[in-house]
Parts: structure tokens; sequence; C-alpha cells
């Protein structure tokens, strides 16, 4: 059931993502060629994903998925999103991402 239960909530990210596909490949390649503008514009569209999917505040699926890591569904989704994330950005991407962000959400509370 937790597996049904992260499926939907990564096809929901995807369909909802889905409406900024074409800046979402045109930021993927220059990210790749390590663009900080390009990188930025996607952590930006991750952030709007994530707020729009859960109401979340200055906070993306990544630190998310580690926040919420007890529930299995979020533990599942945190360990897919690492496996994807590693070769851009290396081990524990979830982790560091919650870390960092923790840090910038208090600061605007």
């Amino acid at each position: 059931m937790d597996f049904l239960k992260t499926a939907r909530t990564l096809l929901g990210y995807i369909l909802c993502g889905l409406f900024f596909i074409v800046p979402f490949i045109l930021l993927t390649v220059f990210t790749v060629f390590r663009c900080r503008w390009a990188f930025n514009g996607l952590y930006g569209i991750d952030i709007t994903i994530c707020n729009i999917c859960h109401g979340t505040n200055l906070e993306s699926i990544s630190a998310r998925s580690y926040r919420l890591r007890a529930d299995k569904r979020y533990y599942l989704q945190m360990k897919i999103i690492d496996v994807l994330a590693k070769p851009f950005d290396g081990d524990n991407h979830c982790q560091r991402a919650h870390k960092w962000e923790s840090k910038v959400i208090k600061l605007n509370k």
C-alpha cells in the first residue's frame, strides 16, 4: 500500500511538473553545463510543485521527503530521489536539502 501511495505522490509531482516541462527541459540542459541560474530555476520549479501539491512554504520535494521519512511512503520517495540525484549532487541529497532549507525557512518566519 505504501508503494501505491508513493507512486501516486510521485505521479502528482510529475503531472504538476508537466506544466513546467519546457522550462524544465531547457533549465536541465543548462544545469548539466553548471549554469547556476539554471539550477536556481529548477529549484524554484521544485519548490513551486511542492507548494501546489502540499501547501508547503519554501520547501522542496527533497527536503519534505527527508523531513517525513518516518512514514514508509516518504522514506521510499526519499530513496528514489537520492538515487536520481546522486550523479548530479552526490550522496544524501534529501538530507542535505533539508538541512539547508531548514535554515532558510527559519529565517523567513
